[in-house]
Formats: structure tokens, sequence, C-alpha cells
């Protein structure tokens, strides 16, 4: 694949599992990160494109290049899909994030440091290697002088063809990394006196390998090196019979590039096996796809010439001296060039219009000159992103050797877990406070399996959660969790039939004050209930109790459970919050009792006609207690019937499970707008799956979010995705605070259903995306139907804008657009 569609890029963003090892990530030369990438960009949003690319350029500053030009031998061969079905297409992928933050005018900027430290570096080479050895330093304060030697930025790059690296690309990588003023590129200038760098503080070669390999064969230098052919085509006639002398990636190049070019046939003459090629699939598809003809176990002997014109070649076959001598056989292990031998009696002469030997480049740099080296000169051959990964290692050393510290060797020379300062993955604060408790953001996670017990909250709090509340616990109660209790609806929509810890509240109250102890900085809260028999004096001693061993414990605040999806502790109803006069007795109980300073919040259910009468029975209580810090979590997982195998019976048997994630925040929604104007505090709870919903809840007007589902799915590490998110879009919509956030859809959430726009238009398909699959002719209004070409035709007349089709398009071909006067008509 190359650049995607919006579609394809969609399916492939969907396709990532984000896995928690980031085996991608290791993958990469340059320690790029696909998981974190592609979970960015999920959202759509111009914002996510934005971060996306600057989660890209930060450890690849030559993203873009490397993602048209990147093999699948890297990220792509770590992928976890690529033992279940197919890898994501992450080269695709992160070559589109890059090209459409740009297109977008979403390109990140790295910043310098306001001061440059006061050393000057040299780097002899503006390939991808000195380029992001140049970068690196000009972000960590240095001031920088590169040497080009061409007329242009780019070196190994500018021979790539344009079919595997568009210009465009290559010009906004370079934009992005030498437009600034912390580097001085010098251009057509060589360094062929060592005094020169005498001025600067260190140095780094970075040349690449710029000097062809020869064969030492008559008549060689009548053909084409395959560097001087890639480097200007146009300048050479290759319409004829064509015969390109390799079997690598630049020998590929030059001979797709020839047939390009008007080549009537292309042949290919290499020592190797086609097998042992050291070819990508996508290089052996374009040859194939192409036509070219390949000899292997060849080597070129003579190029016979008449007045500098090629008049063909000559050539030997080889073969490996140990095992079966039959020509194409391969032998075990790695090919080695140097261990073939000639077949005696295998002379053949061809006649080519043209021969482009493409066997290898050395560099022209000896070993002593500079101090430091980068790059394929320091490597040898090396792809576009080991190079760059090369580079920042490189000026990681000169950082290292300059400034002190130490410099942890990668585990291969192509490998950096360089990040290159200078850009905010947060550019907008989120800080806010819980009941006047400072918090770096309002994420917390919810009571559920995530927070159950100290080793958990440890986990989270050291990913950077700003809180949690510990699962439900009681004292001196049996609590019975049923195995195998988590059910899956959806990828995104989880449920479970567990109600509670089956950790006593002692041990939660001890737990409590170590993690206060340990992380006074973060928002510890428990989670409790108490008993509802419907003897009042008893009841109320089972909630203080519980409440005044965790006021002594030390707690930040106290979560109470009135909405347990499974039922049964109710005297009014199958859950205790969906009676508003119980529910009101209840926190008049706590509160009462209750220490007023530390907060309080009363979990309730989604799951009734309407919350705000409960909410508002709340309202009147918490007024008679005004020095209380209290209110409300809306609301929890919303009880359903599950289904599972039953032994021995003809059906499977119903669970009631609480319902959370992506299938419940569209209620949790509601709920929230429904209680907006009630004056109460609100923890917002049970639903979001991603940054977005989460704006959502706070915009709805929660002052805390919290999250149960995603943790279990993402891990704990998915709080930095949160967190990025959210303050992306704040930045991306001007909006400059949390407390700005907040509230910010109030006084009017919701929109009345007459007051929606009857305007309905009309829906038409881009035939060059649109792959005949023909679903989009499933319309209920029988305004589709495919046509003799494969392709919809739509009729406008019985179209009435209802817009399924294009949201169900699996390739965007569908889209809505405005109805002519004629149609309006």
């Amino acid at each position: 694949m190359t650049l995607l569609t919006d579609a394809q890029l969609h399916s492939e963003l969907q396709r990532c599992e984000s896995c928690e090892t980031k085996p991608c990530r290791d993958a990469c030369p340059s320690h790029c990160s696909p998981a974190d990438f592609i979970m960015a960009a999920r959202g759509g949003e111009p914002s996510d494109y934005l971060r996306a690319a600057a989660l890209i350029l930060s450890h690849n500053p030559l993203g873009g290049s490397c993602g048209a030009t990147c093999p699948d031998t890297h990220c792509m061969a770590a992928c976890s899909r690529e033992g279940f079905d197919r890898p994501i297409e992450i080269p695709s992928v992160q070559e589109t994030l890059v090209r459409k933050a740009a297109s977008l005018g979403m390109t990140p900027v790295l910043e310098d440091p306001e001061e440059i430290n006061g050393y000057r570096v040299a780097v002899i080479g503006a390939g991808p290697a000195g380029v992001a050895a140049a970068f690196t330093l000009a972000k960590l304060g240095y001031g920088v002088e590169i040497f080009e030697r061409d007329e242009q930025p780019g070196g190994s790059c500018l021979r790539i063809p344009p079919h595997r690296l568009p210009r465009e690309v290559l010009d906004g990588d370079l934009d992005f990394t030498l437009n600034t003023d912390r580097i001085d590129l010098h251009l057509g200038s060589t360094v062929e006196d060592p005094a020169v760098l005498e001025a600067f503080h260190a140095s780094i070669v970075a040349v690449g390998l710029t000097e062809p390999l020869t064969l030492g064969i008559p008549g060689e230098e009548a053909a084409l090196s395959g560097w001087d052919y890639l480097t200007a085509p146009e300048r050479h006639a290759c319409d004829g019979a064509v015969a390109v002398v390799g079997g690598g990636a630049v020998a590929v190049d030059c001979a797709v590039t020839a047939r390009k070019q008007g080549a009537r046939t292309v042949t290919m003459f290499c020592l190797e096996a086609y097998g042992e090629m050291p070819l990508t699939g996508a290089e052996r598809h374009e040859l194939l796809e192409h036509g070219v003809q390949i000899h292997g176990r060849t080597r070129l002997t003579a190029v016979p010439a008449e007045g500098g014109a090629v008049l063909g070649i000559e050539t030997r076959r080889v073969a490996y001296p140990d095992g079966d001598q039959a020509l194409g056989d391969e032998p075990a292990g790695p090919f080695d060039p140097r261990r073939v031998v000639d077949v005696p009696g295998s002379d053949q002469a061809w006649a080519f219009d043209q021969a482009i030997v493409a066997i290898g480049h050395r560099s022209s740099i000896p070993r002593g000159q500079g101090e430091f080296f980068a790059g394929d000169c320091h490597n040898g051959p090396s792809t576009v992103v080991e190079a760059v990964a090369s580079g920042k290692n490189a000026a990681a050393r000169v950082h290292v050797a300059l400034q002190g510290g130490a410099f942890e060797e990668p585990p291969r020379p192509t490998k950096s877990t360089v990040s290159i300062p200078g850009y905010d993955m947060e550019p907008v604060s989120l800080a806010c406070d819980f009941f006047g408790r400072p918090l770096r953001s309002p994420f917390l996670l919810s009571a559920a399996p995530p927070t159950d017990g100290y080793r958990q909250m440890k986990a989270a709090f050291d990913a950077g959660w700003a809180g949690g509340i510990m699962k439900t616990a009681f004292d001196d109660v049996e609590i019975h969790i049923p195995s195998e209790y988590v059910f899956r609806f959806d990828d995104g929509t989880y449920a479970n039939c567990d109600n509670v810890s089956d950790h006593p509240l002692s041990r939660v109250c001890d737990e409590v004050r170590q993690l206060v102890a340990e992380y006074p900085d973060r928002l510890v809260i428990a989670s409790t209930g108490g008993p509802v028999t419907g003897d009042d004096d008893a009841d109320a001693a089972g909630w203080q109790s519980n409440t005044r061993k965790l006021e002594a414990a030390g707690v930040m605040g106290i979560e109470y459970s009135l909405s347990c999806p499974q039922g049964g502790d109710g005297t009014e109803g199958d859950i205790v919050s969906q009676s508003a006069a119980l529910t009101a007795k209840i926190i008049d109980w706590i509160l009462a009792e209750g220490d007023p300073a530390v907060p309080k919040l009363f979990k309730l259910t989604a799951a009734v006609t309407s919350p705000r009468p409960i909410v508002s029975a709340i309202r009147e209580v918490l007024d008679r207690y005004p020095a209380a810090k209290a209110g409300v979590t809306l609301a929890n997982t919303f009880p359903t019937l599950g289904f599972r195998p039953r032994a021995g019976t003809p059906w499977d048997e119903g669970v009631v499970v609480g319902m959370s994630g992506v299938g419940v925040t569209p209620i949790s929604n509601l709920t929230l707008a429904t209680v907006s104007d009630l004056g109460v505090d609100v923890s917002g709870n049970g639903g979001p799956m991603d940054y977005r919903a989460t704006a959502d809840f706070l915009a709805l007007g929660a002052r805390t979010v919290q999250f149960c589902t995603i943790a279990m799915k993402y891990g704990y590490g998915i709080i930095d995705e949160l967190h990025s998110g959210v303050s992306h879009l704040m930045q991306q919509r001007g909006i400059a605070s949390m407390d700005e956030l907040i509230g910010i859809a109030l006084p009017d959430p919701i929109t009345d259903f007459m007051d929606l726009p009857a305007t309905k238009k009309v829906s038409s398909c881009d035939t060059v995306l649109c792959v005949g699959c023909g679903n989009c002719s499933r319309c209920s209004y029988f305004a589709i139907e495919m046509g003799g070409d494969g392709h919809p035709v739509i009729h406008p007349e019985s179209c009435v804008g209802c817009s399924i089709c294009t949201q169900k398009c699996i390739s965007g071909a569908l889209h809505m657009r405005e109805r002519t006067e004629q149609e309006v008509s």
C-alpha cells in the first residue's frame, strides 16, 4: 500500500490492538511507537492528526519519508497480527498521518530551547543520518552547521524514485527539520581540510556510501552506475533493452525506473538466486508488475562498447561450491557472494542498449576524519529509518561527550531510543480540583477491577492517573464473586456480574493509609456501602460505621454504592437509588455523622425513568448540610441481561450484568444532561472509551470522569492518550482551562427534536473510491440501485437524506451533498 484513502486509513487504525508490549515500537529503528500514534489518530479530529504526527516526528524527524520507504522487515514484521491474519500497514499509515497533518496545517512544531548552550557542532552530510543528527542537536540547544557537497539536501533519499518517495514528502520532512535558525546549511560545500572542523566543539561525519563499487572488468566505464542513473534518470536514454546488474533494492529501483522511462525490456543479472535476493515483498511485486526478467547466479564479466556506447554485456554463470551445483539451488544460510564459483563453459554474450551497474557503494571518507560517525558510512548499507536512528545516536553521543552523563548503547547500531525534545503533548493544562483538592487532571479510575487493592492503585498512580476509587468493600460481609464474571458484548462494551471486592474493609483501610502516605498528591478514594433491611436504626449504624472507619484511615474521599446493577439490596425496588426517598434517607444518615471535610460521592443508577427526581431529592438533603463536601456519581454500569452456556440444558442461562463501555455512553450522556441544572457536583461514570467521550462528559458538567472498561482493555498507560487527546482538543477549540471546559455545553445541552433542521441532503458517489459492493442498494427507501458500470445510481426524488448509506460505506465513496434547485423543487 502507499498513501491511504480516509476509509483505508480508518480501517487500518481500527485493526490495531494497541499491544501492551508494543513490539512494533521495539522493532522500529527510531523507536517510533505505531501503537501510540495509531491510537492518537483514531478520533479523526485535526488535533488528532497533529498529535499523531508529533508522536512520529519526535522520534523520527523524517517520518513521512520513512513511511513511504520503510520495508516490511521492521515494525510490520513485529506486528502481533502477523501471526494471525496480516500485519497493520504501518508505514503507509505513518506516511498518511504525516501528510494529512501537513495538509490540514497541523504539522507539529518542536520548539528550540530559548538559548543556545554555547556549543557548535559540524555535521558533514545532509542525508537522513546527518539531518536527523543536526535536528536532534538543535532541539538540545546546540548550534549546528551542515556541510553538504550536493546542491540540495536529502542524500541517498534523492536517489529513491519518486514513485516510492514522492518529492513533496521528502521536501516536507526537510522543511520540518532544517527550517530553523539553529541549523546553518552549506550546500555545494565539502570539507577538504580537516582543520576546518577545529572551529567546532564536535563533528559528525554522515556522508553515506557515495563511491560506487566497481568490478574491474573490461568496458565497465561505459555502463551507468546505479547512483548516477537514479540521481537524474531523465539524462540517460533507456528506451531500448536495458540490463541492470545487481540484486538489491537499488537495482530494483533502477529496473523499475527504466521501465517507467520507456525501456522496451529490462533484465536483472545477479549472483543471488531469486529467493536469496534481499528484497521485500513489495519490491518483488514491483518486478513482476513491471515485467522485469531476472537471471540469478550470473556474474557480469565485460561490457562491450563502442565510442562510449554500450553494445551489450557478457556474463558467466556461477554456483555455490558446496551442495548441489544445479543452477537456481538456494544454499542453506544467508547468501555470501564470496562463496560463489564460476561454472566453466557458461560464458554468454547479450545484446543490450544500456547497462546499469548497481552492486553497492562504499564510503569516501577516511575513518580518521571527524570524531563521530553516523549512517551508512558507519554501519554499512541500511534503510532510511536506520540512518535516522544512527543520526540520533550520534547526536546523543555528542551531547554526552560535551556535557557529561552516560549514553546507553542501543541493542544494535541501527536502533535508537532517543526522543527528540521540543513538543508538549499536553499543550493546555488539565489541572482542576476535587472539592478544593488540586488534581493534575479530572480523570479517575472508578471502583472496579483496576482499583481492587494497593497493587492496582500503585500501578495506576505510577502510570499517571490523578486518582482512583478503590473497589467497593464492606465490613464483615460474606462476598460471592462468580467465576468468569466478565462479559464482552463487543470490542468496546464489557459487562460484569461482580458486585464488589472480596477484600474486607479493614484491609482497604490499611491500604488507604499506605497509599495516602506514598502518593499524597493523588486522590485516594474508597468505596463502600451498607445494609438496607428496613430496620432504619441498624441500617444507619452500618453505613455510619463504615464511614467512620474509612475517615479514620485518612481517606481523601468516600463513594457510596447505591446502584449495584444486580440489585438485591433495596427495599423499594431492585436498586437502592431507584427510590428517591430511600436514597435521600441513606445520604442523610451518612452526612449526619460523617466528617464534612471528607468529600462524599453517592453513586446512582441510570436505570430510572428520569434521574431528576432522584438528584432533586439528594439536593434537598445536601441543602441541610451546607458544610459537607458532597456530590453524586452518575452513573453506574447499566443493568442488562447477558447469556452464557448452561450445562445440561437446551438453552443458555441469563445473568444480570452491569454493562459498561461504548454501549452505555449515550445513556450516560443523557443522564448527565438531564441533571446538569440541579446544582449538584457530578463525577461522570459509565461509558467513555476514548478522550472525545471524556470531553463530552466534562462539557455536560461532570467535574471529574471515572473510567473502568478503558483501563481493562488498554491498561493503565491509556491515561497518556486521554490527557493528550483532551488537551489537544481544547487547544483546537480555543478552550484555555479545565474550568472553561467543564459545563461548556450548558445551559442548553439538548436541542429539541422540532428545532433540528428539516432541509434534506442527498447522497452522492465518488466512483473512484467505490468498490462496487452493492451494500448501499439495500436502502430502505429504494433510493439507490446498482448501475451497469457497477456503481450506485442515486434517485434524489426517493432519497430522504437519512445518511445511513454514507455511514456504512466501507470505502468512503458515498457522501451527502446539497440538493440542486431542481431536486428541491
